[in-house]
């Protein structure tokens, strides 16, 4: 989630803030939050004691509040006051929220075990730049996540010509791109979560027809 058509973001999420949520309890989001989330609690492990993870981009929460029910204490950072507000609203267990632009983070080098941006790098308006950070943020031998809609995806290739938003306003990138803009910082690895099968490592290429894409690295 992020605010306004502005050096900070590609799209303004704000005034869809108090609705957003609504979205996972209709059929199709109940079944992509099931694919996705299964996908992530696979590569995510589950922790004890407050291990720090960053989700940048957290919009109203929604991964936060996954990560914290693995045990991480999460630091959700937003651009938009409106999506840091409803994240505010609701369960805060693990999870303190601020709002943040992503390329200007307030946390000391290394503060974080793991860092995530989930469906928010491609409403960046420079993206490299806000992976730069969290790969600042991220210890070494921490894990960086990445949550990416597919631009080779049928669905989204559709959402884009009928300049759906905020498909049209994003910069999706392909699963190519996305290994690309991970591989400075580890050995990049990417899953299909749609097909549980389907991964690609540091040397293949490749368009996939899945509609959400997770990459990850080990920081170097």
């Amino acid at each position: 989630g992020h605010t306004g058509r502005s050096a900070a973001s590609r799209f303004d999420f704000g005034p869809l803030a108090l609705g957003y949520e609504a979205w996972y309890a209709t059929p199709a989001g109940l079944e992509h939050d099931r694919v996705q989330k299964r996908a992530v609690r696979d590569l995510v492990p589950r922790v004890s004691g407050g291990t720090r993870l960053l989700d940048v981009g957290c919009g109203t929460g929604h991964w936060s509040r996954v990560f914290a029910s693995l045990g991480y204490a999460v630091s959700g950072v937003d651009i938009s006051p409106a999506m840091i507000a409803v994240a505010r609203a609701g369960v805060l267990t693990g999870c303190t929220f601020t709002v943040g632009d992503a390329q200007r983070l307030p946390f000391a080098d290394g503060s974080f075990a793991l860092s995530t941006a989930m469906a928010a790098l491609e409403f960046m308006p420079d993206a490299a730049a806000a992976l730069r950070e969290m790969a600042r943020l991220t210890k070494a031998g921490g894990l960086i996540l990445v949550g990416m809609l597919n631009r080779t995806a049928p669905l989204n290739r559709e959402r884009i010509a009928r300049a759906e938003e905020p498909y049209a306003s994003g910069r999706l990138l392909s699963p190519d791109e996305l290994h690309d803009l991970l591989s400075p910082y580890g050995a990049a690895t990417l899953r299909a979560p749609y097909r549980e099968d389907l991964r690609m490592g540091s040397g293949a290429r490749g368009d996939w027809d899945d509609p959400f894409v997770i990459a990850w690295v080990r920081r170097w």
